[in-house]
């Protein structure tokens, strides 16, 4: 499964730009603040009408413009469907072979699609919260049913902090015991998916760490939830034990919101102990288990988008990272072709202020 073309209008920078990709390899290289980011996200949008920035739709529209509009084929061998996303003000559509669909949901069993980003690197630094949400778009680009359990969860999750927050409210406790028993159904579901999902992941992780170091470095995943149980019950009754700090803190206390996994490289934490290129290498074998799960359990070929990483990488890693990602179409984009010297000239075009050419932009010729 492929993006055959991409036309854009009033997206982000562009103005209007039509863009035809093959099925291999398509690389855009431009300066800073072109429009490089901008196309990946535009393909992004195409698969999921939400951008990976979690911008609201109404700013991903160009500067000064009302509203905007992305079409594009995506092929699966001799079928293809064609995709328009157009909003206008607060207003979206989505039509899938001119038959509208109403939920964003609806789209996102189109085609899948897995990121790459130099800020991938922050999953590792910083706090568990991009750590959860790795491992909730892993599992929900393979279960489409688990982004519905998530965001419904999110939601009970929303509405008793408010609750907690307002203790005066008539039927307090009647309504706290029915958020309870909503969130802890919905929470038991999300863990039982974590930890299935982490196993396959870890595997997966490990036979490319593997790889990239001669068997040198062993990769691990350990998943560490916020409660533990066998069964609904035990799990409920340990989500219970929390309240009388929530009704303290004002905020739920325990849940799947407050679980966290360990990246782990020869038994250390990668945040604690790992170099920077062994950081970048553990999420870069993560995101390729993710590739490998894709196709393994639906069968797709994911697109892949790989957003000026290779200016991160040395070229032991770049190198690993192309021949992996060489049976899949992939949409580079990259301020410079240093690490991808080998990479034919018919791929690559090049982007400035919002246009995309074939041939390299030379700035004299604009003067």
């Amino acid at each position: 499964m492929w993006i055959q073309d991409i036309k854009l209008y009033n997206f982000r920078n562009y103005f209007y730009e039509s863009v035809n990709f093959n099925e291999s390899t398509n690389i855009f290289i431009g300066d800073n603040a072109q429009g490089k980011t901008n196309l990946l996200e535009s393909c992004y949008y195409l698969a999921n009408a939400t951008s990976f920035k979690k911008l609201r739709d109404k700013d991903i529209i160009k500067f000064g413009q009302e509203k905007m509009e992305i079409s594009g084929t995506i092929r699966k061998g001799r079928s293809f469907k064609k995709v328009l996303i157009r909003v206008d003000g607060t207003d979206k559509n989505i039509f899938v072979n001119e038959v509208e669909y109403k939920r964003n949901k609806d789209l996102k069993s189109l085609f899948r699609l897995v990121l790459f980003t130099p800020e991938d690197l922050n999953i590792i630094k910083e706090g568990p919260n991009l750590r959860r949400e790795l491992l909730d778009e892993i599992i929900a680009s393979i279960d489409f049913s688990y982004a519905r359990v998530k965001k419904d969860y999110d939601k009970i999750l929303f509405a008793r902090n408010k609750l907690l927050k307002n203790r005066n409210s008539s039927y307090f406790k009647e309504q706290l015991d029915a958020f309870d028993k909503s969130l802890v159904k919905e929470g038991y579901k999300i863990y039982k998916s974590r930890i299935k999902f982490v196993k396959f992941v870890e595997e997966y992780a490990q036979d490319f760490q593997n790889a990239l170091t001669d068997g040198k470095e062993k990769l691990e995943i350990d998943y560490l939830p916020d409660i533990s149980a066998e069964s609904l019950d035990e799990y409920y009754k340990k989500f219970l034990e929390k309240r009388e700090d929530d009704l303290r803190y004002l905020s739920t206390q325990a849940g799947v919101h407050r679980d966290d996994i360990i990246i782990k490289i020869n038994g250390k934490n990668t945040r604690l102990f790992a170099s920077q290129g062994q950081q970048r290498s553990a999420i870069i074998n993560i995101k390729l288990a993710e590739v490998k799960l894709v196709r393994q359990i639906s069968g797709d070929r994911a697109v892949i988008l790989l957003d000026d990483v290779f200016s991160e990488l040395d070229e032991t890693r770049s190198k690993f990272l192309l021949e992996n990602l060489s049976d899949y179409q992939t949409i580079i984009t990259a301020t410079n072709t240093k690490s991808l010297e080998n990479v034919p000239a018919d791929k690559i075009s090049y982007i400035s202020d919002g246009r995309i050419r074939k041939e390299k932009y030379d700035r004299k010729q604009q003067l």
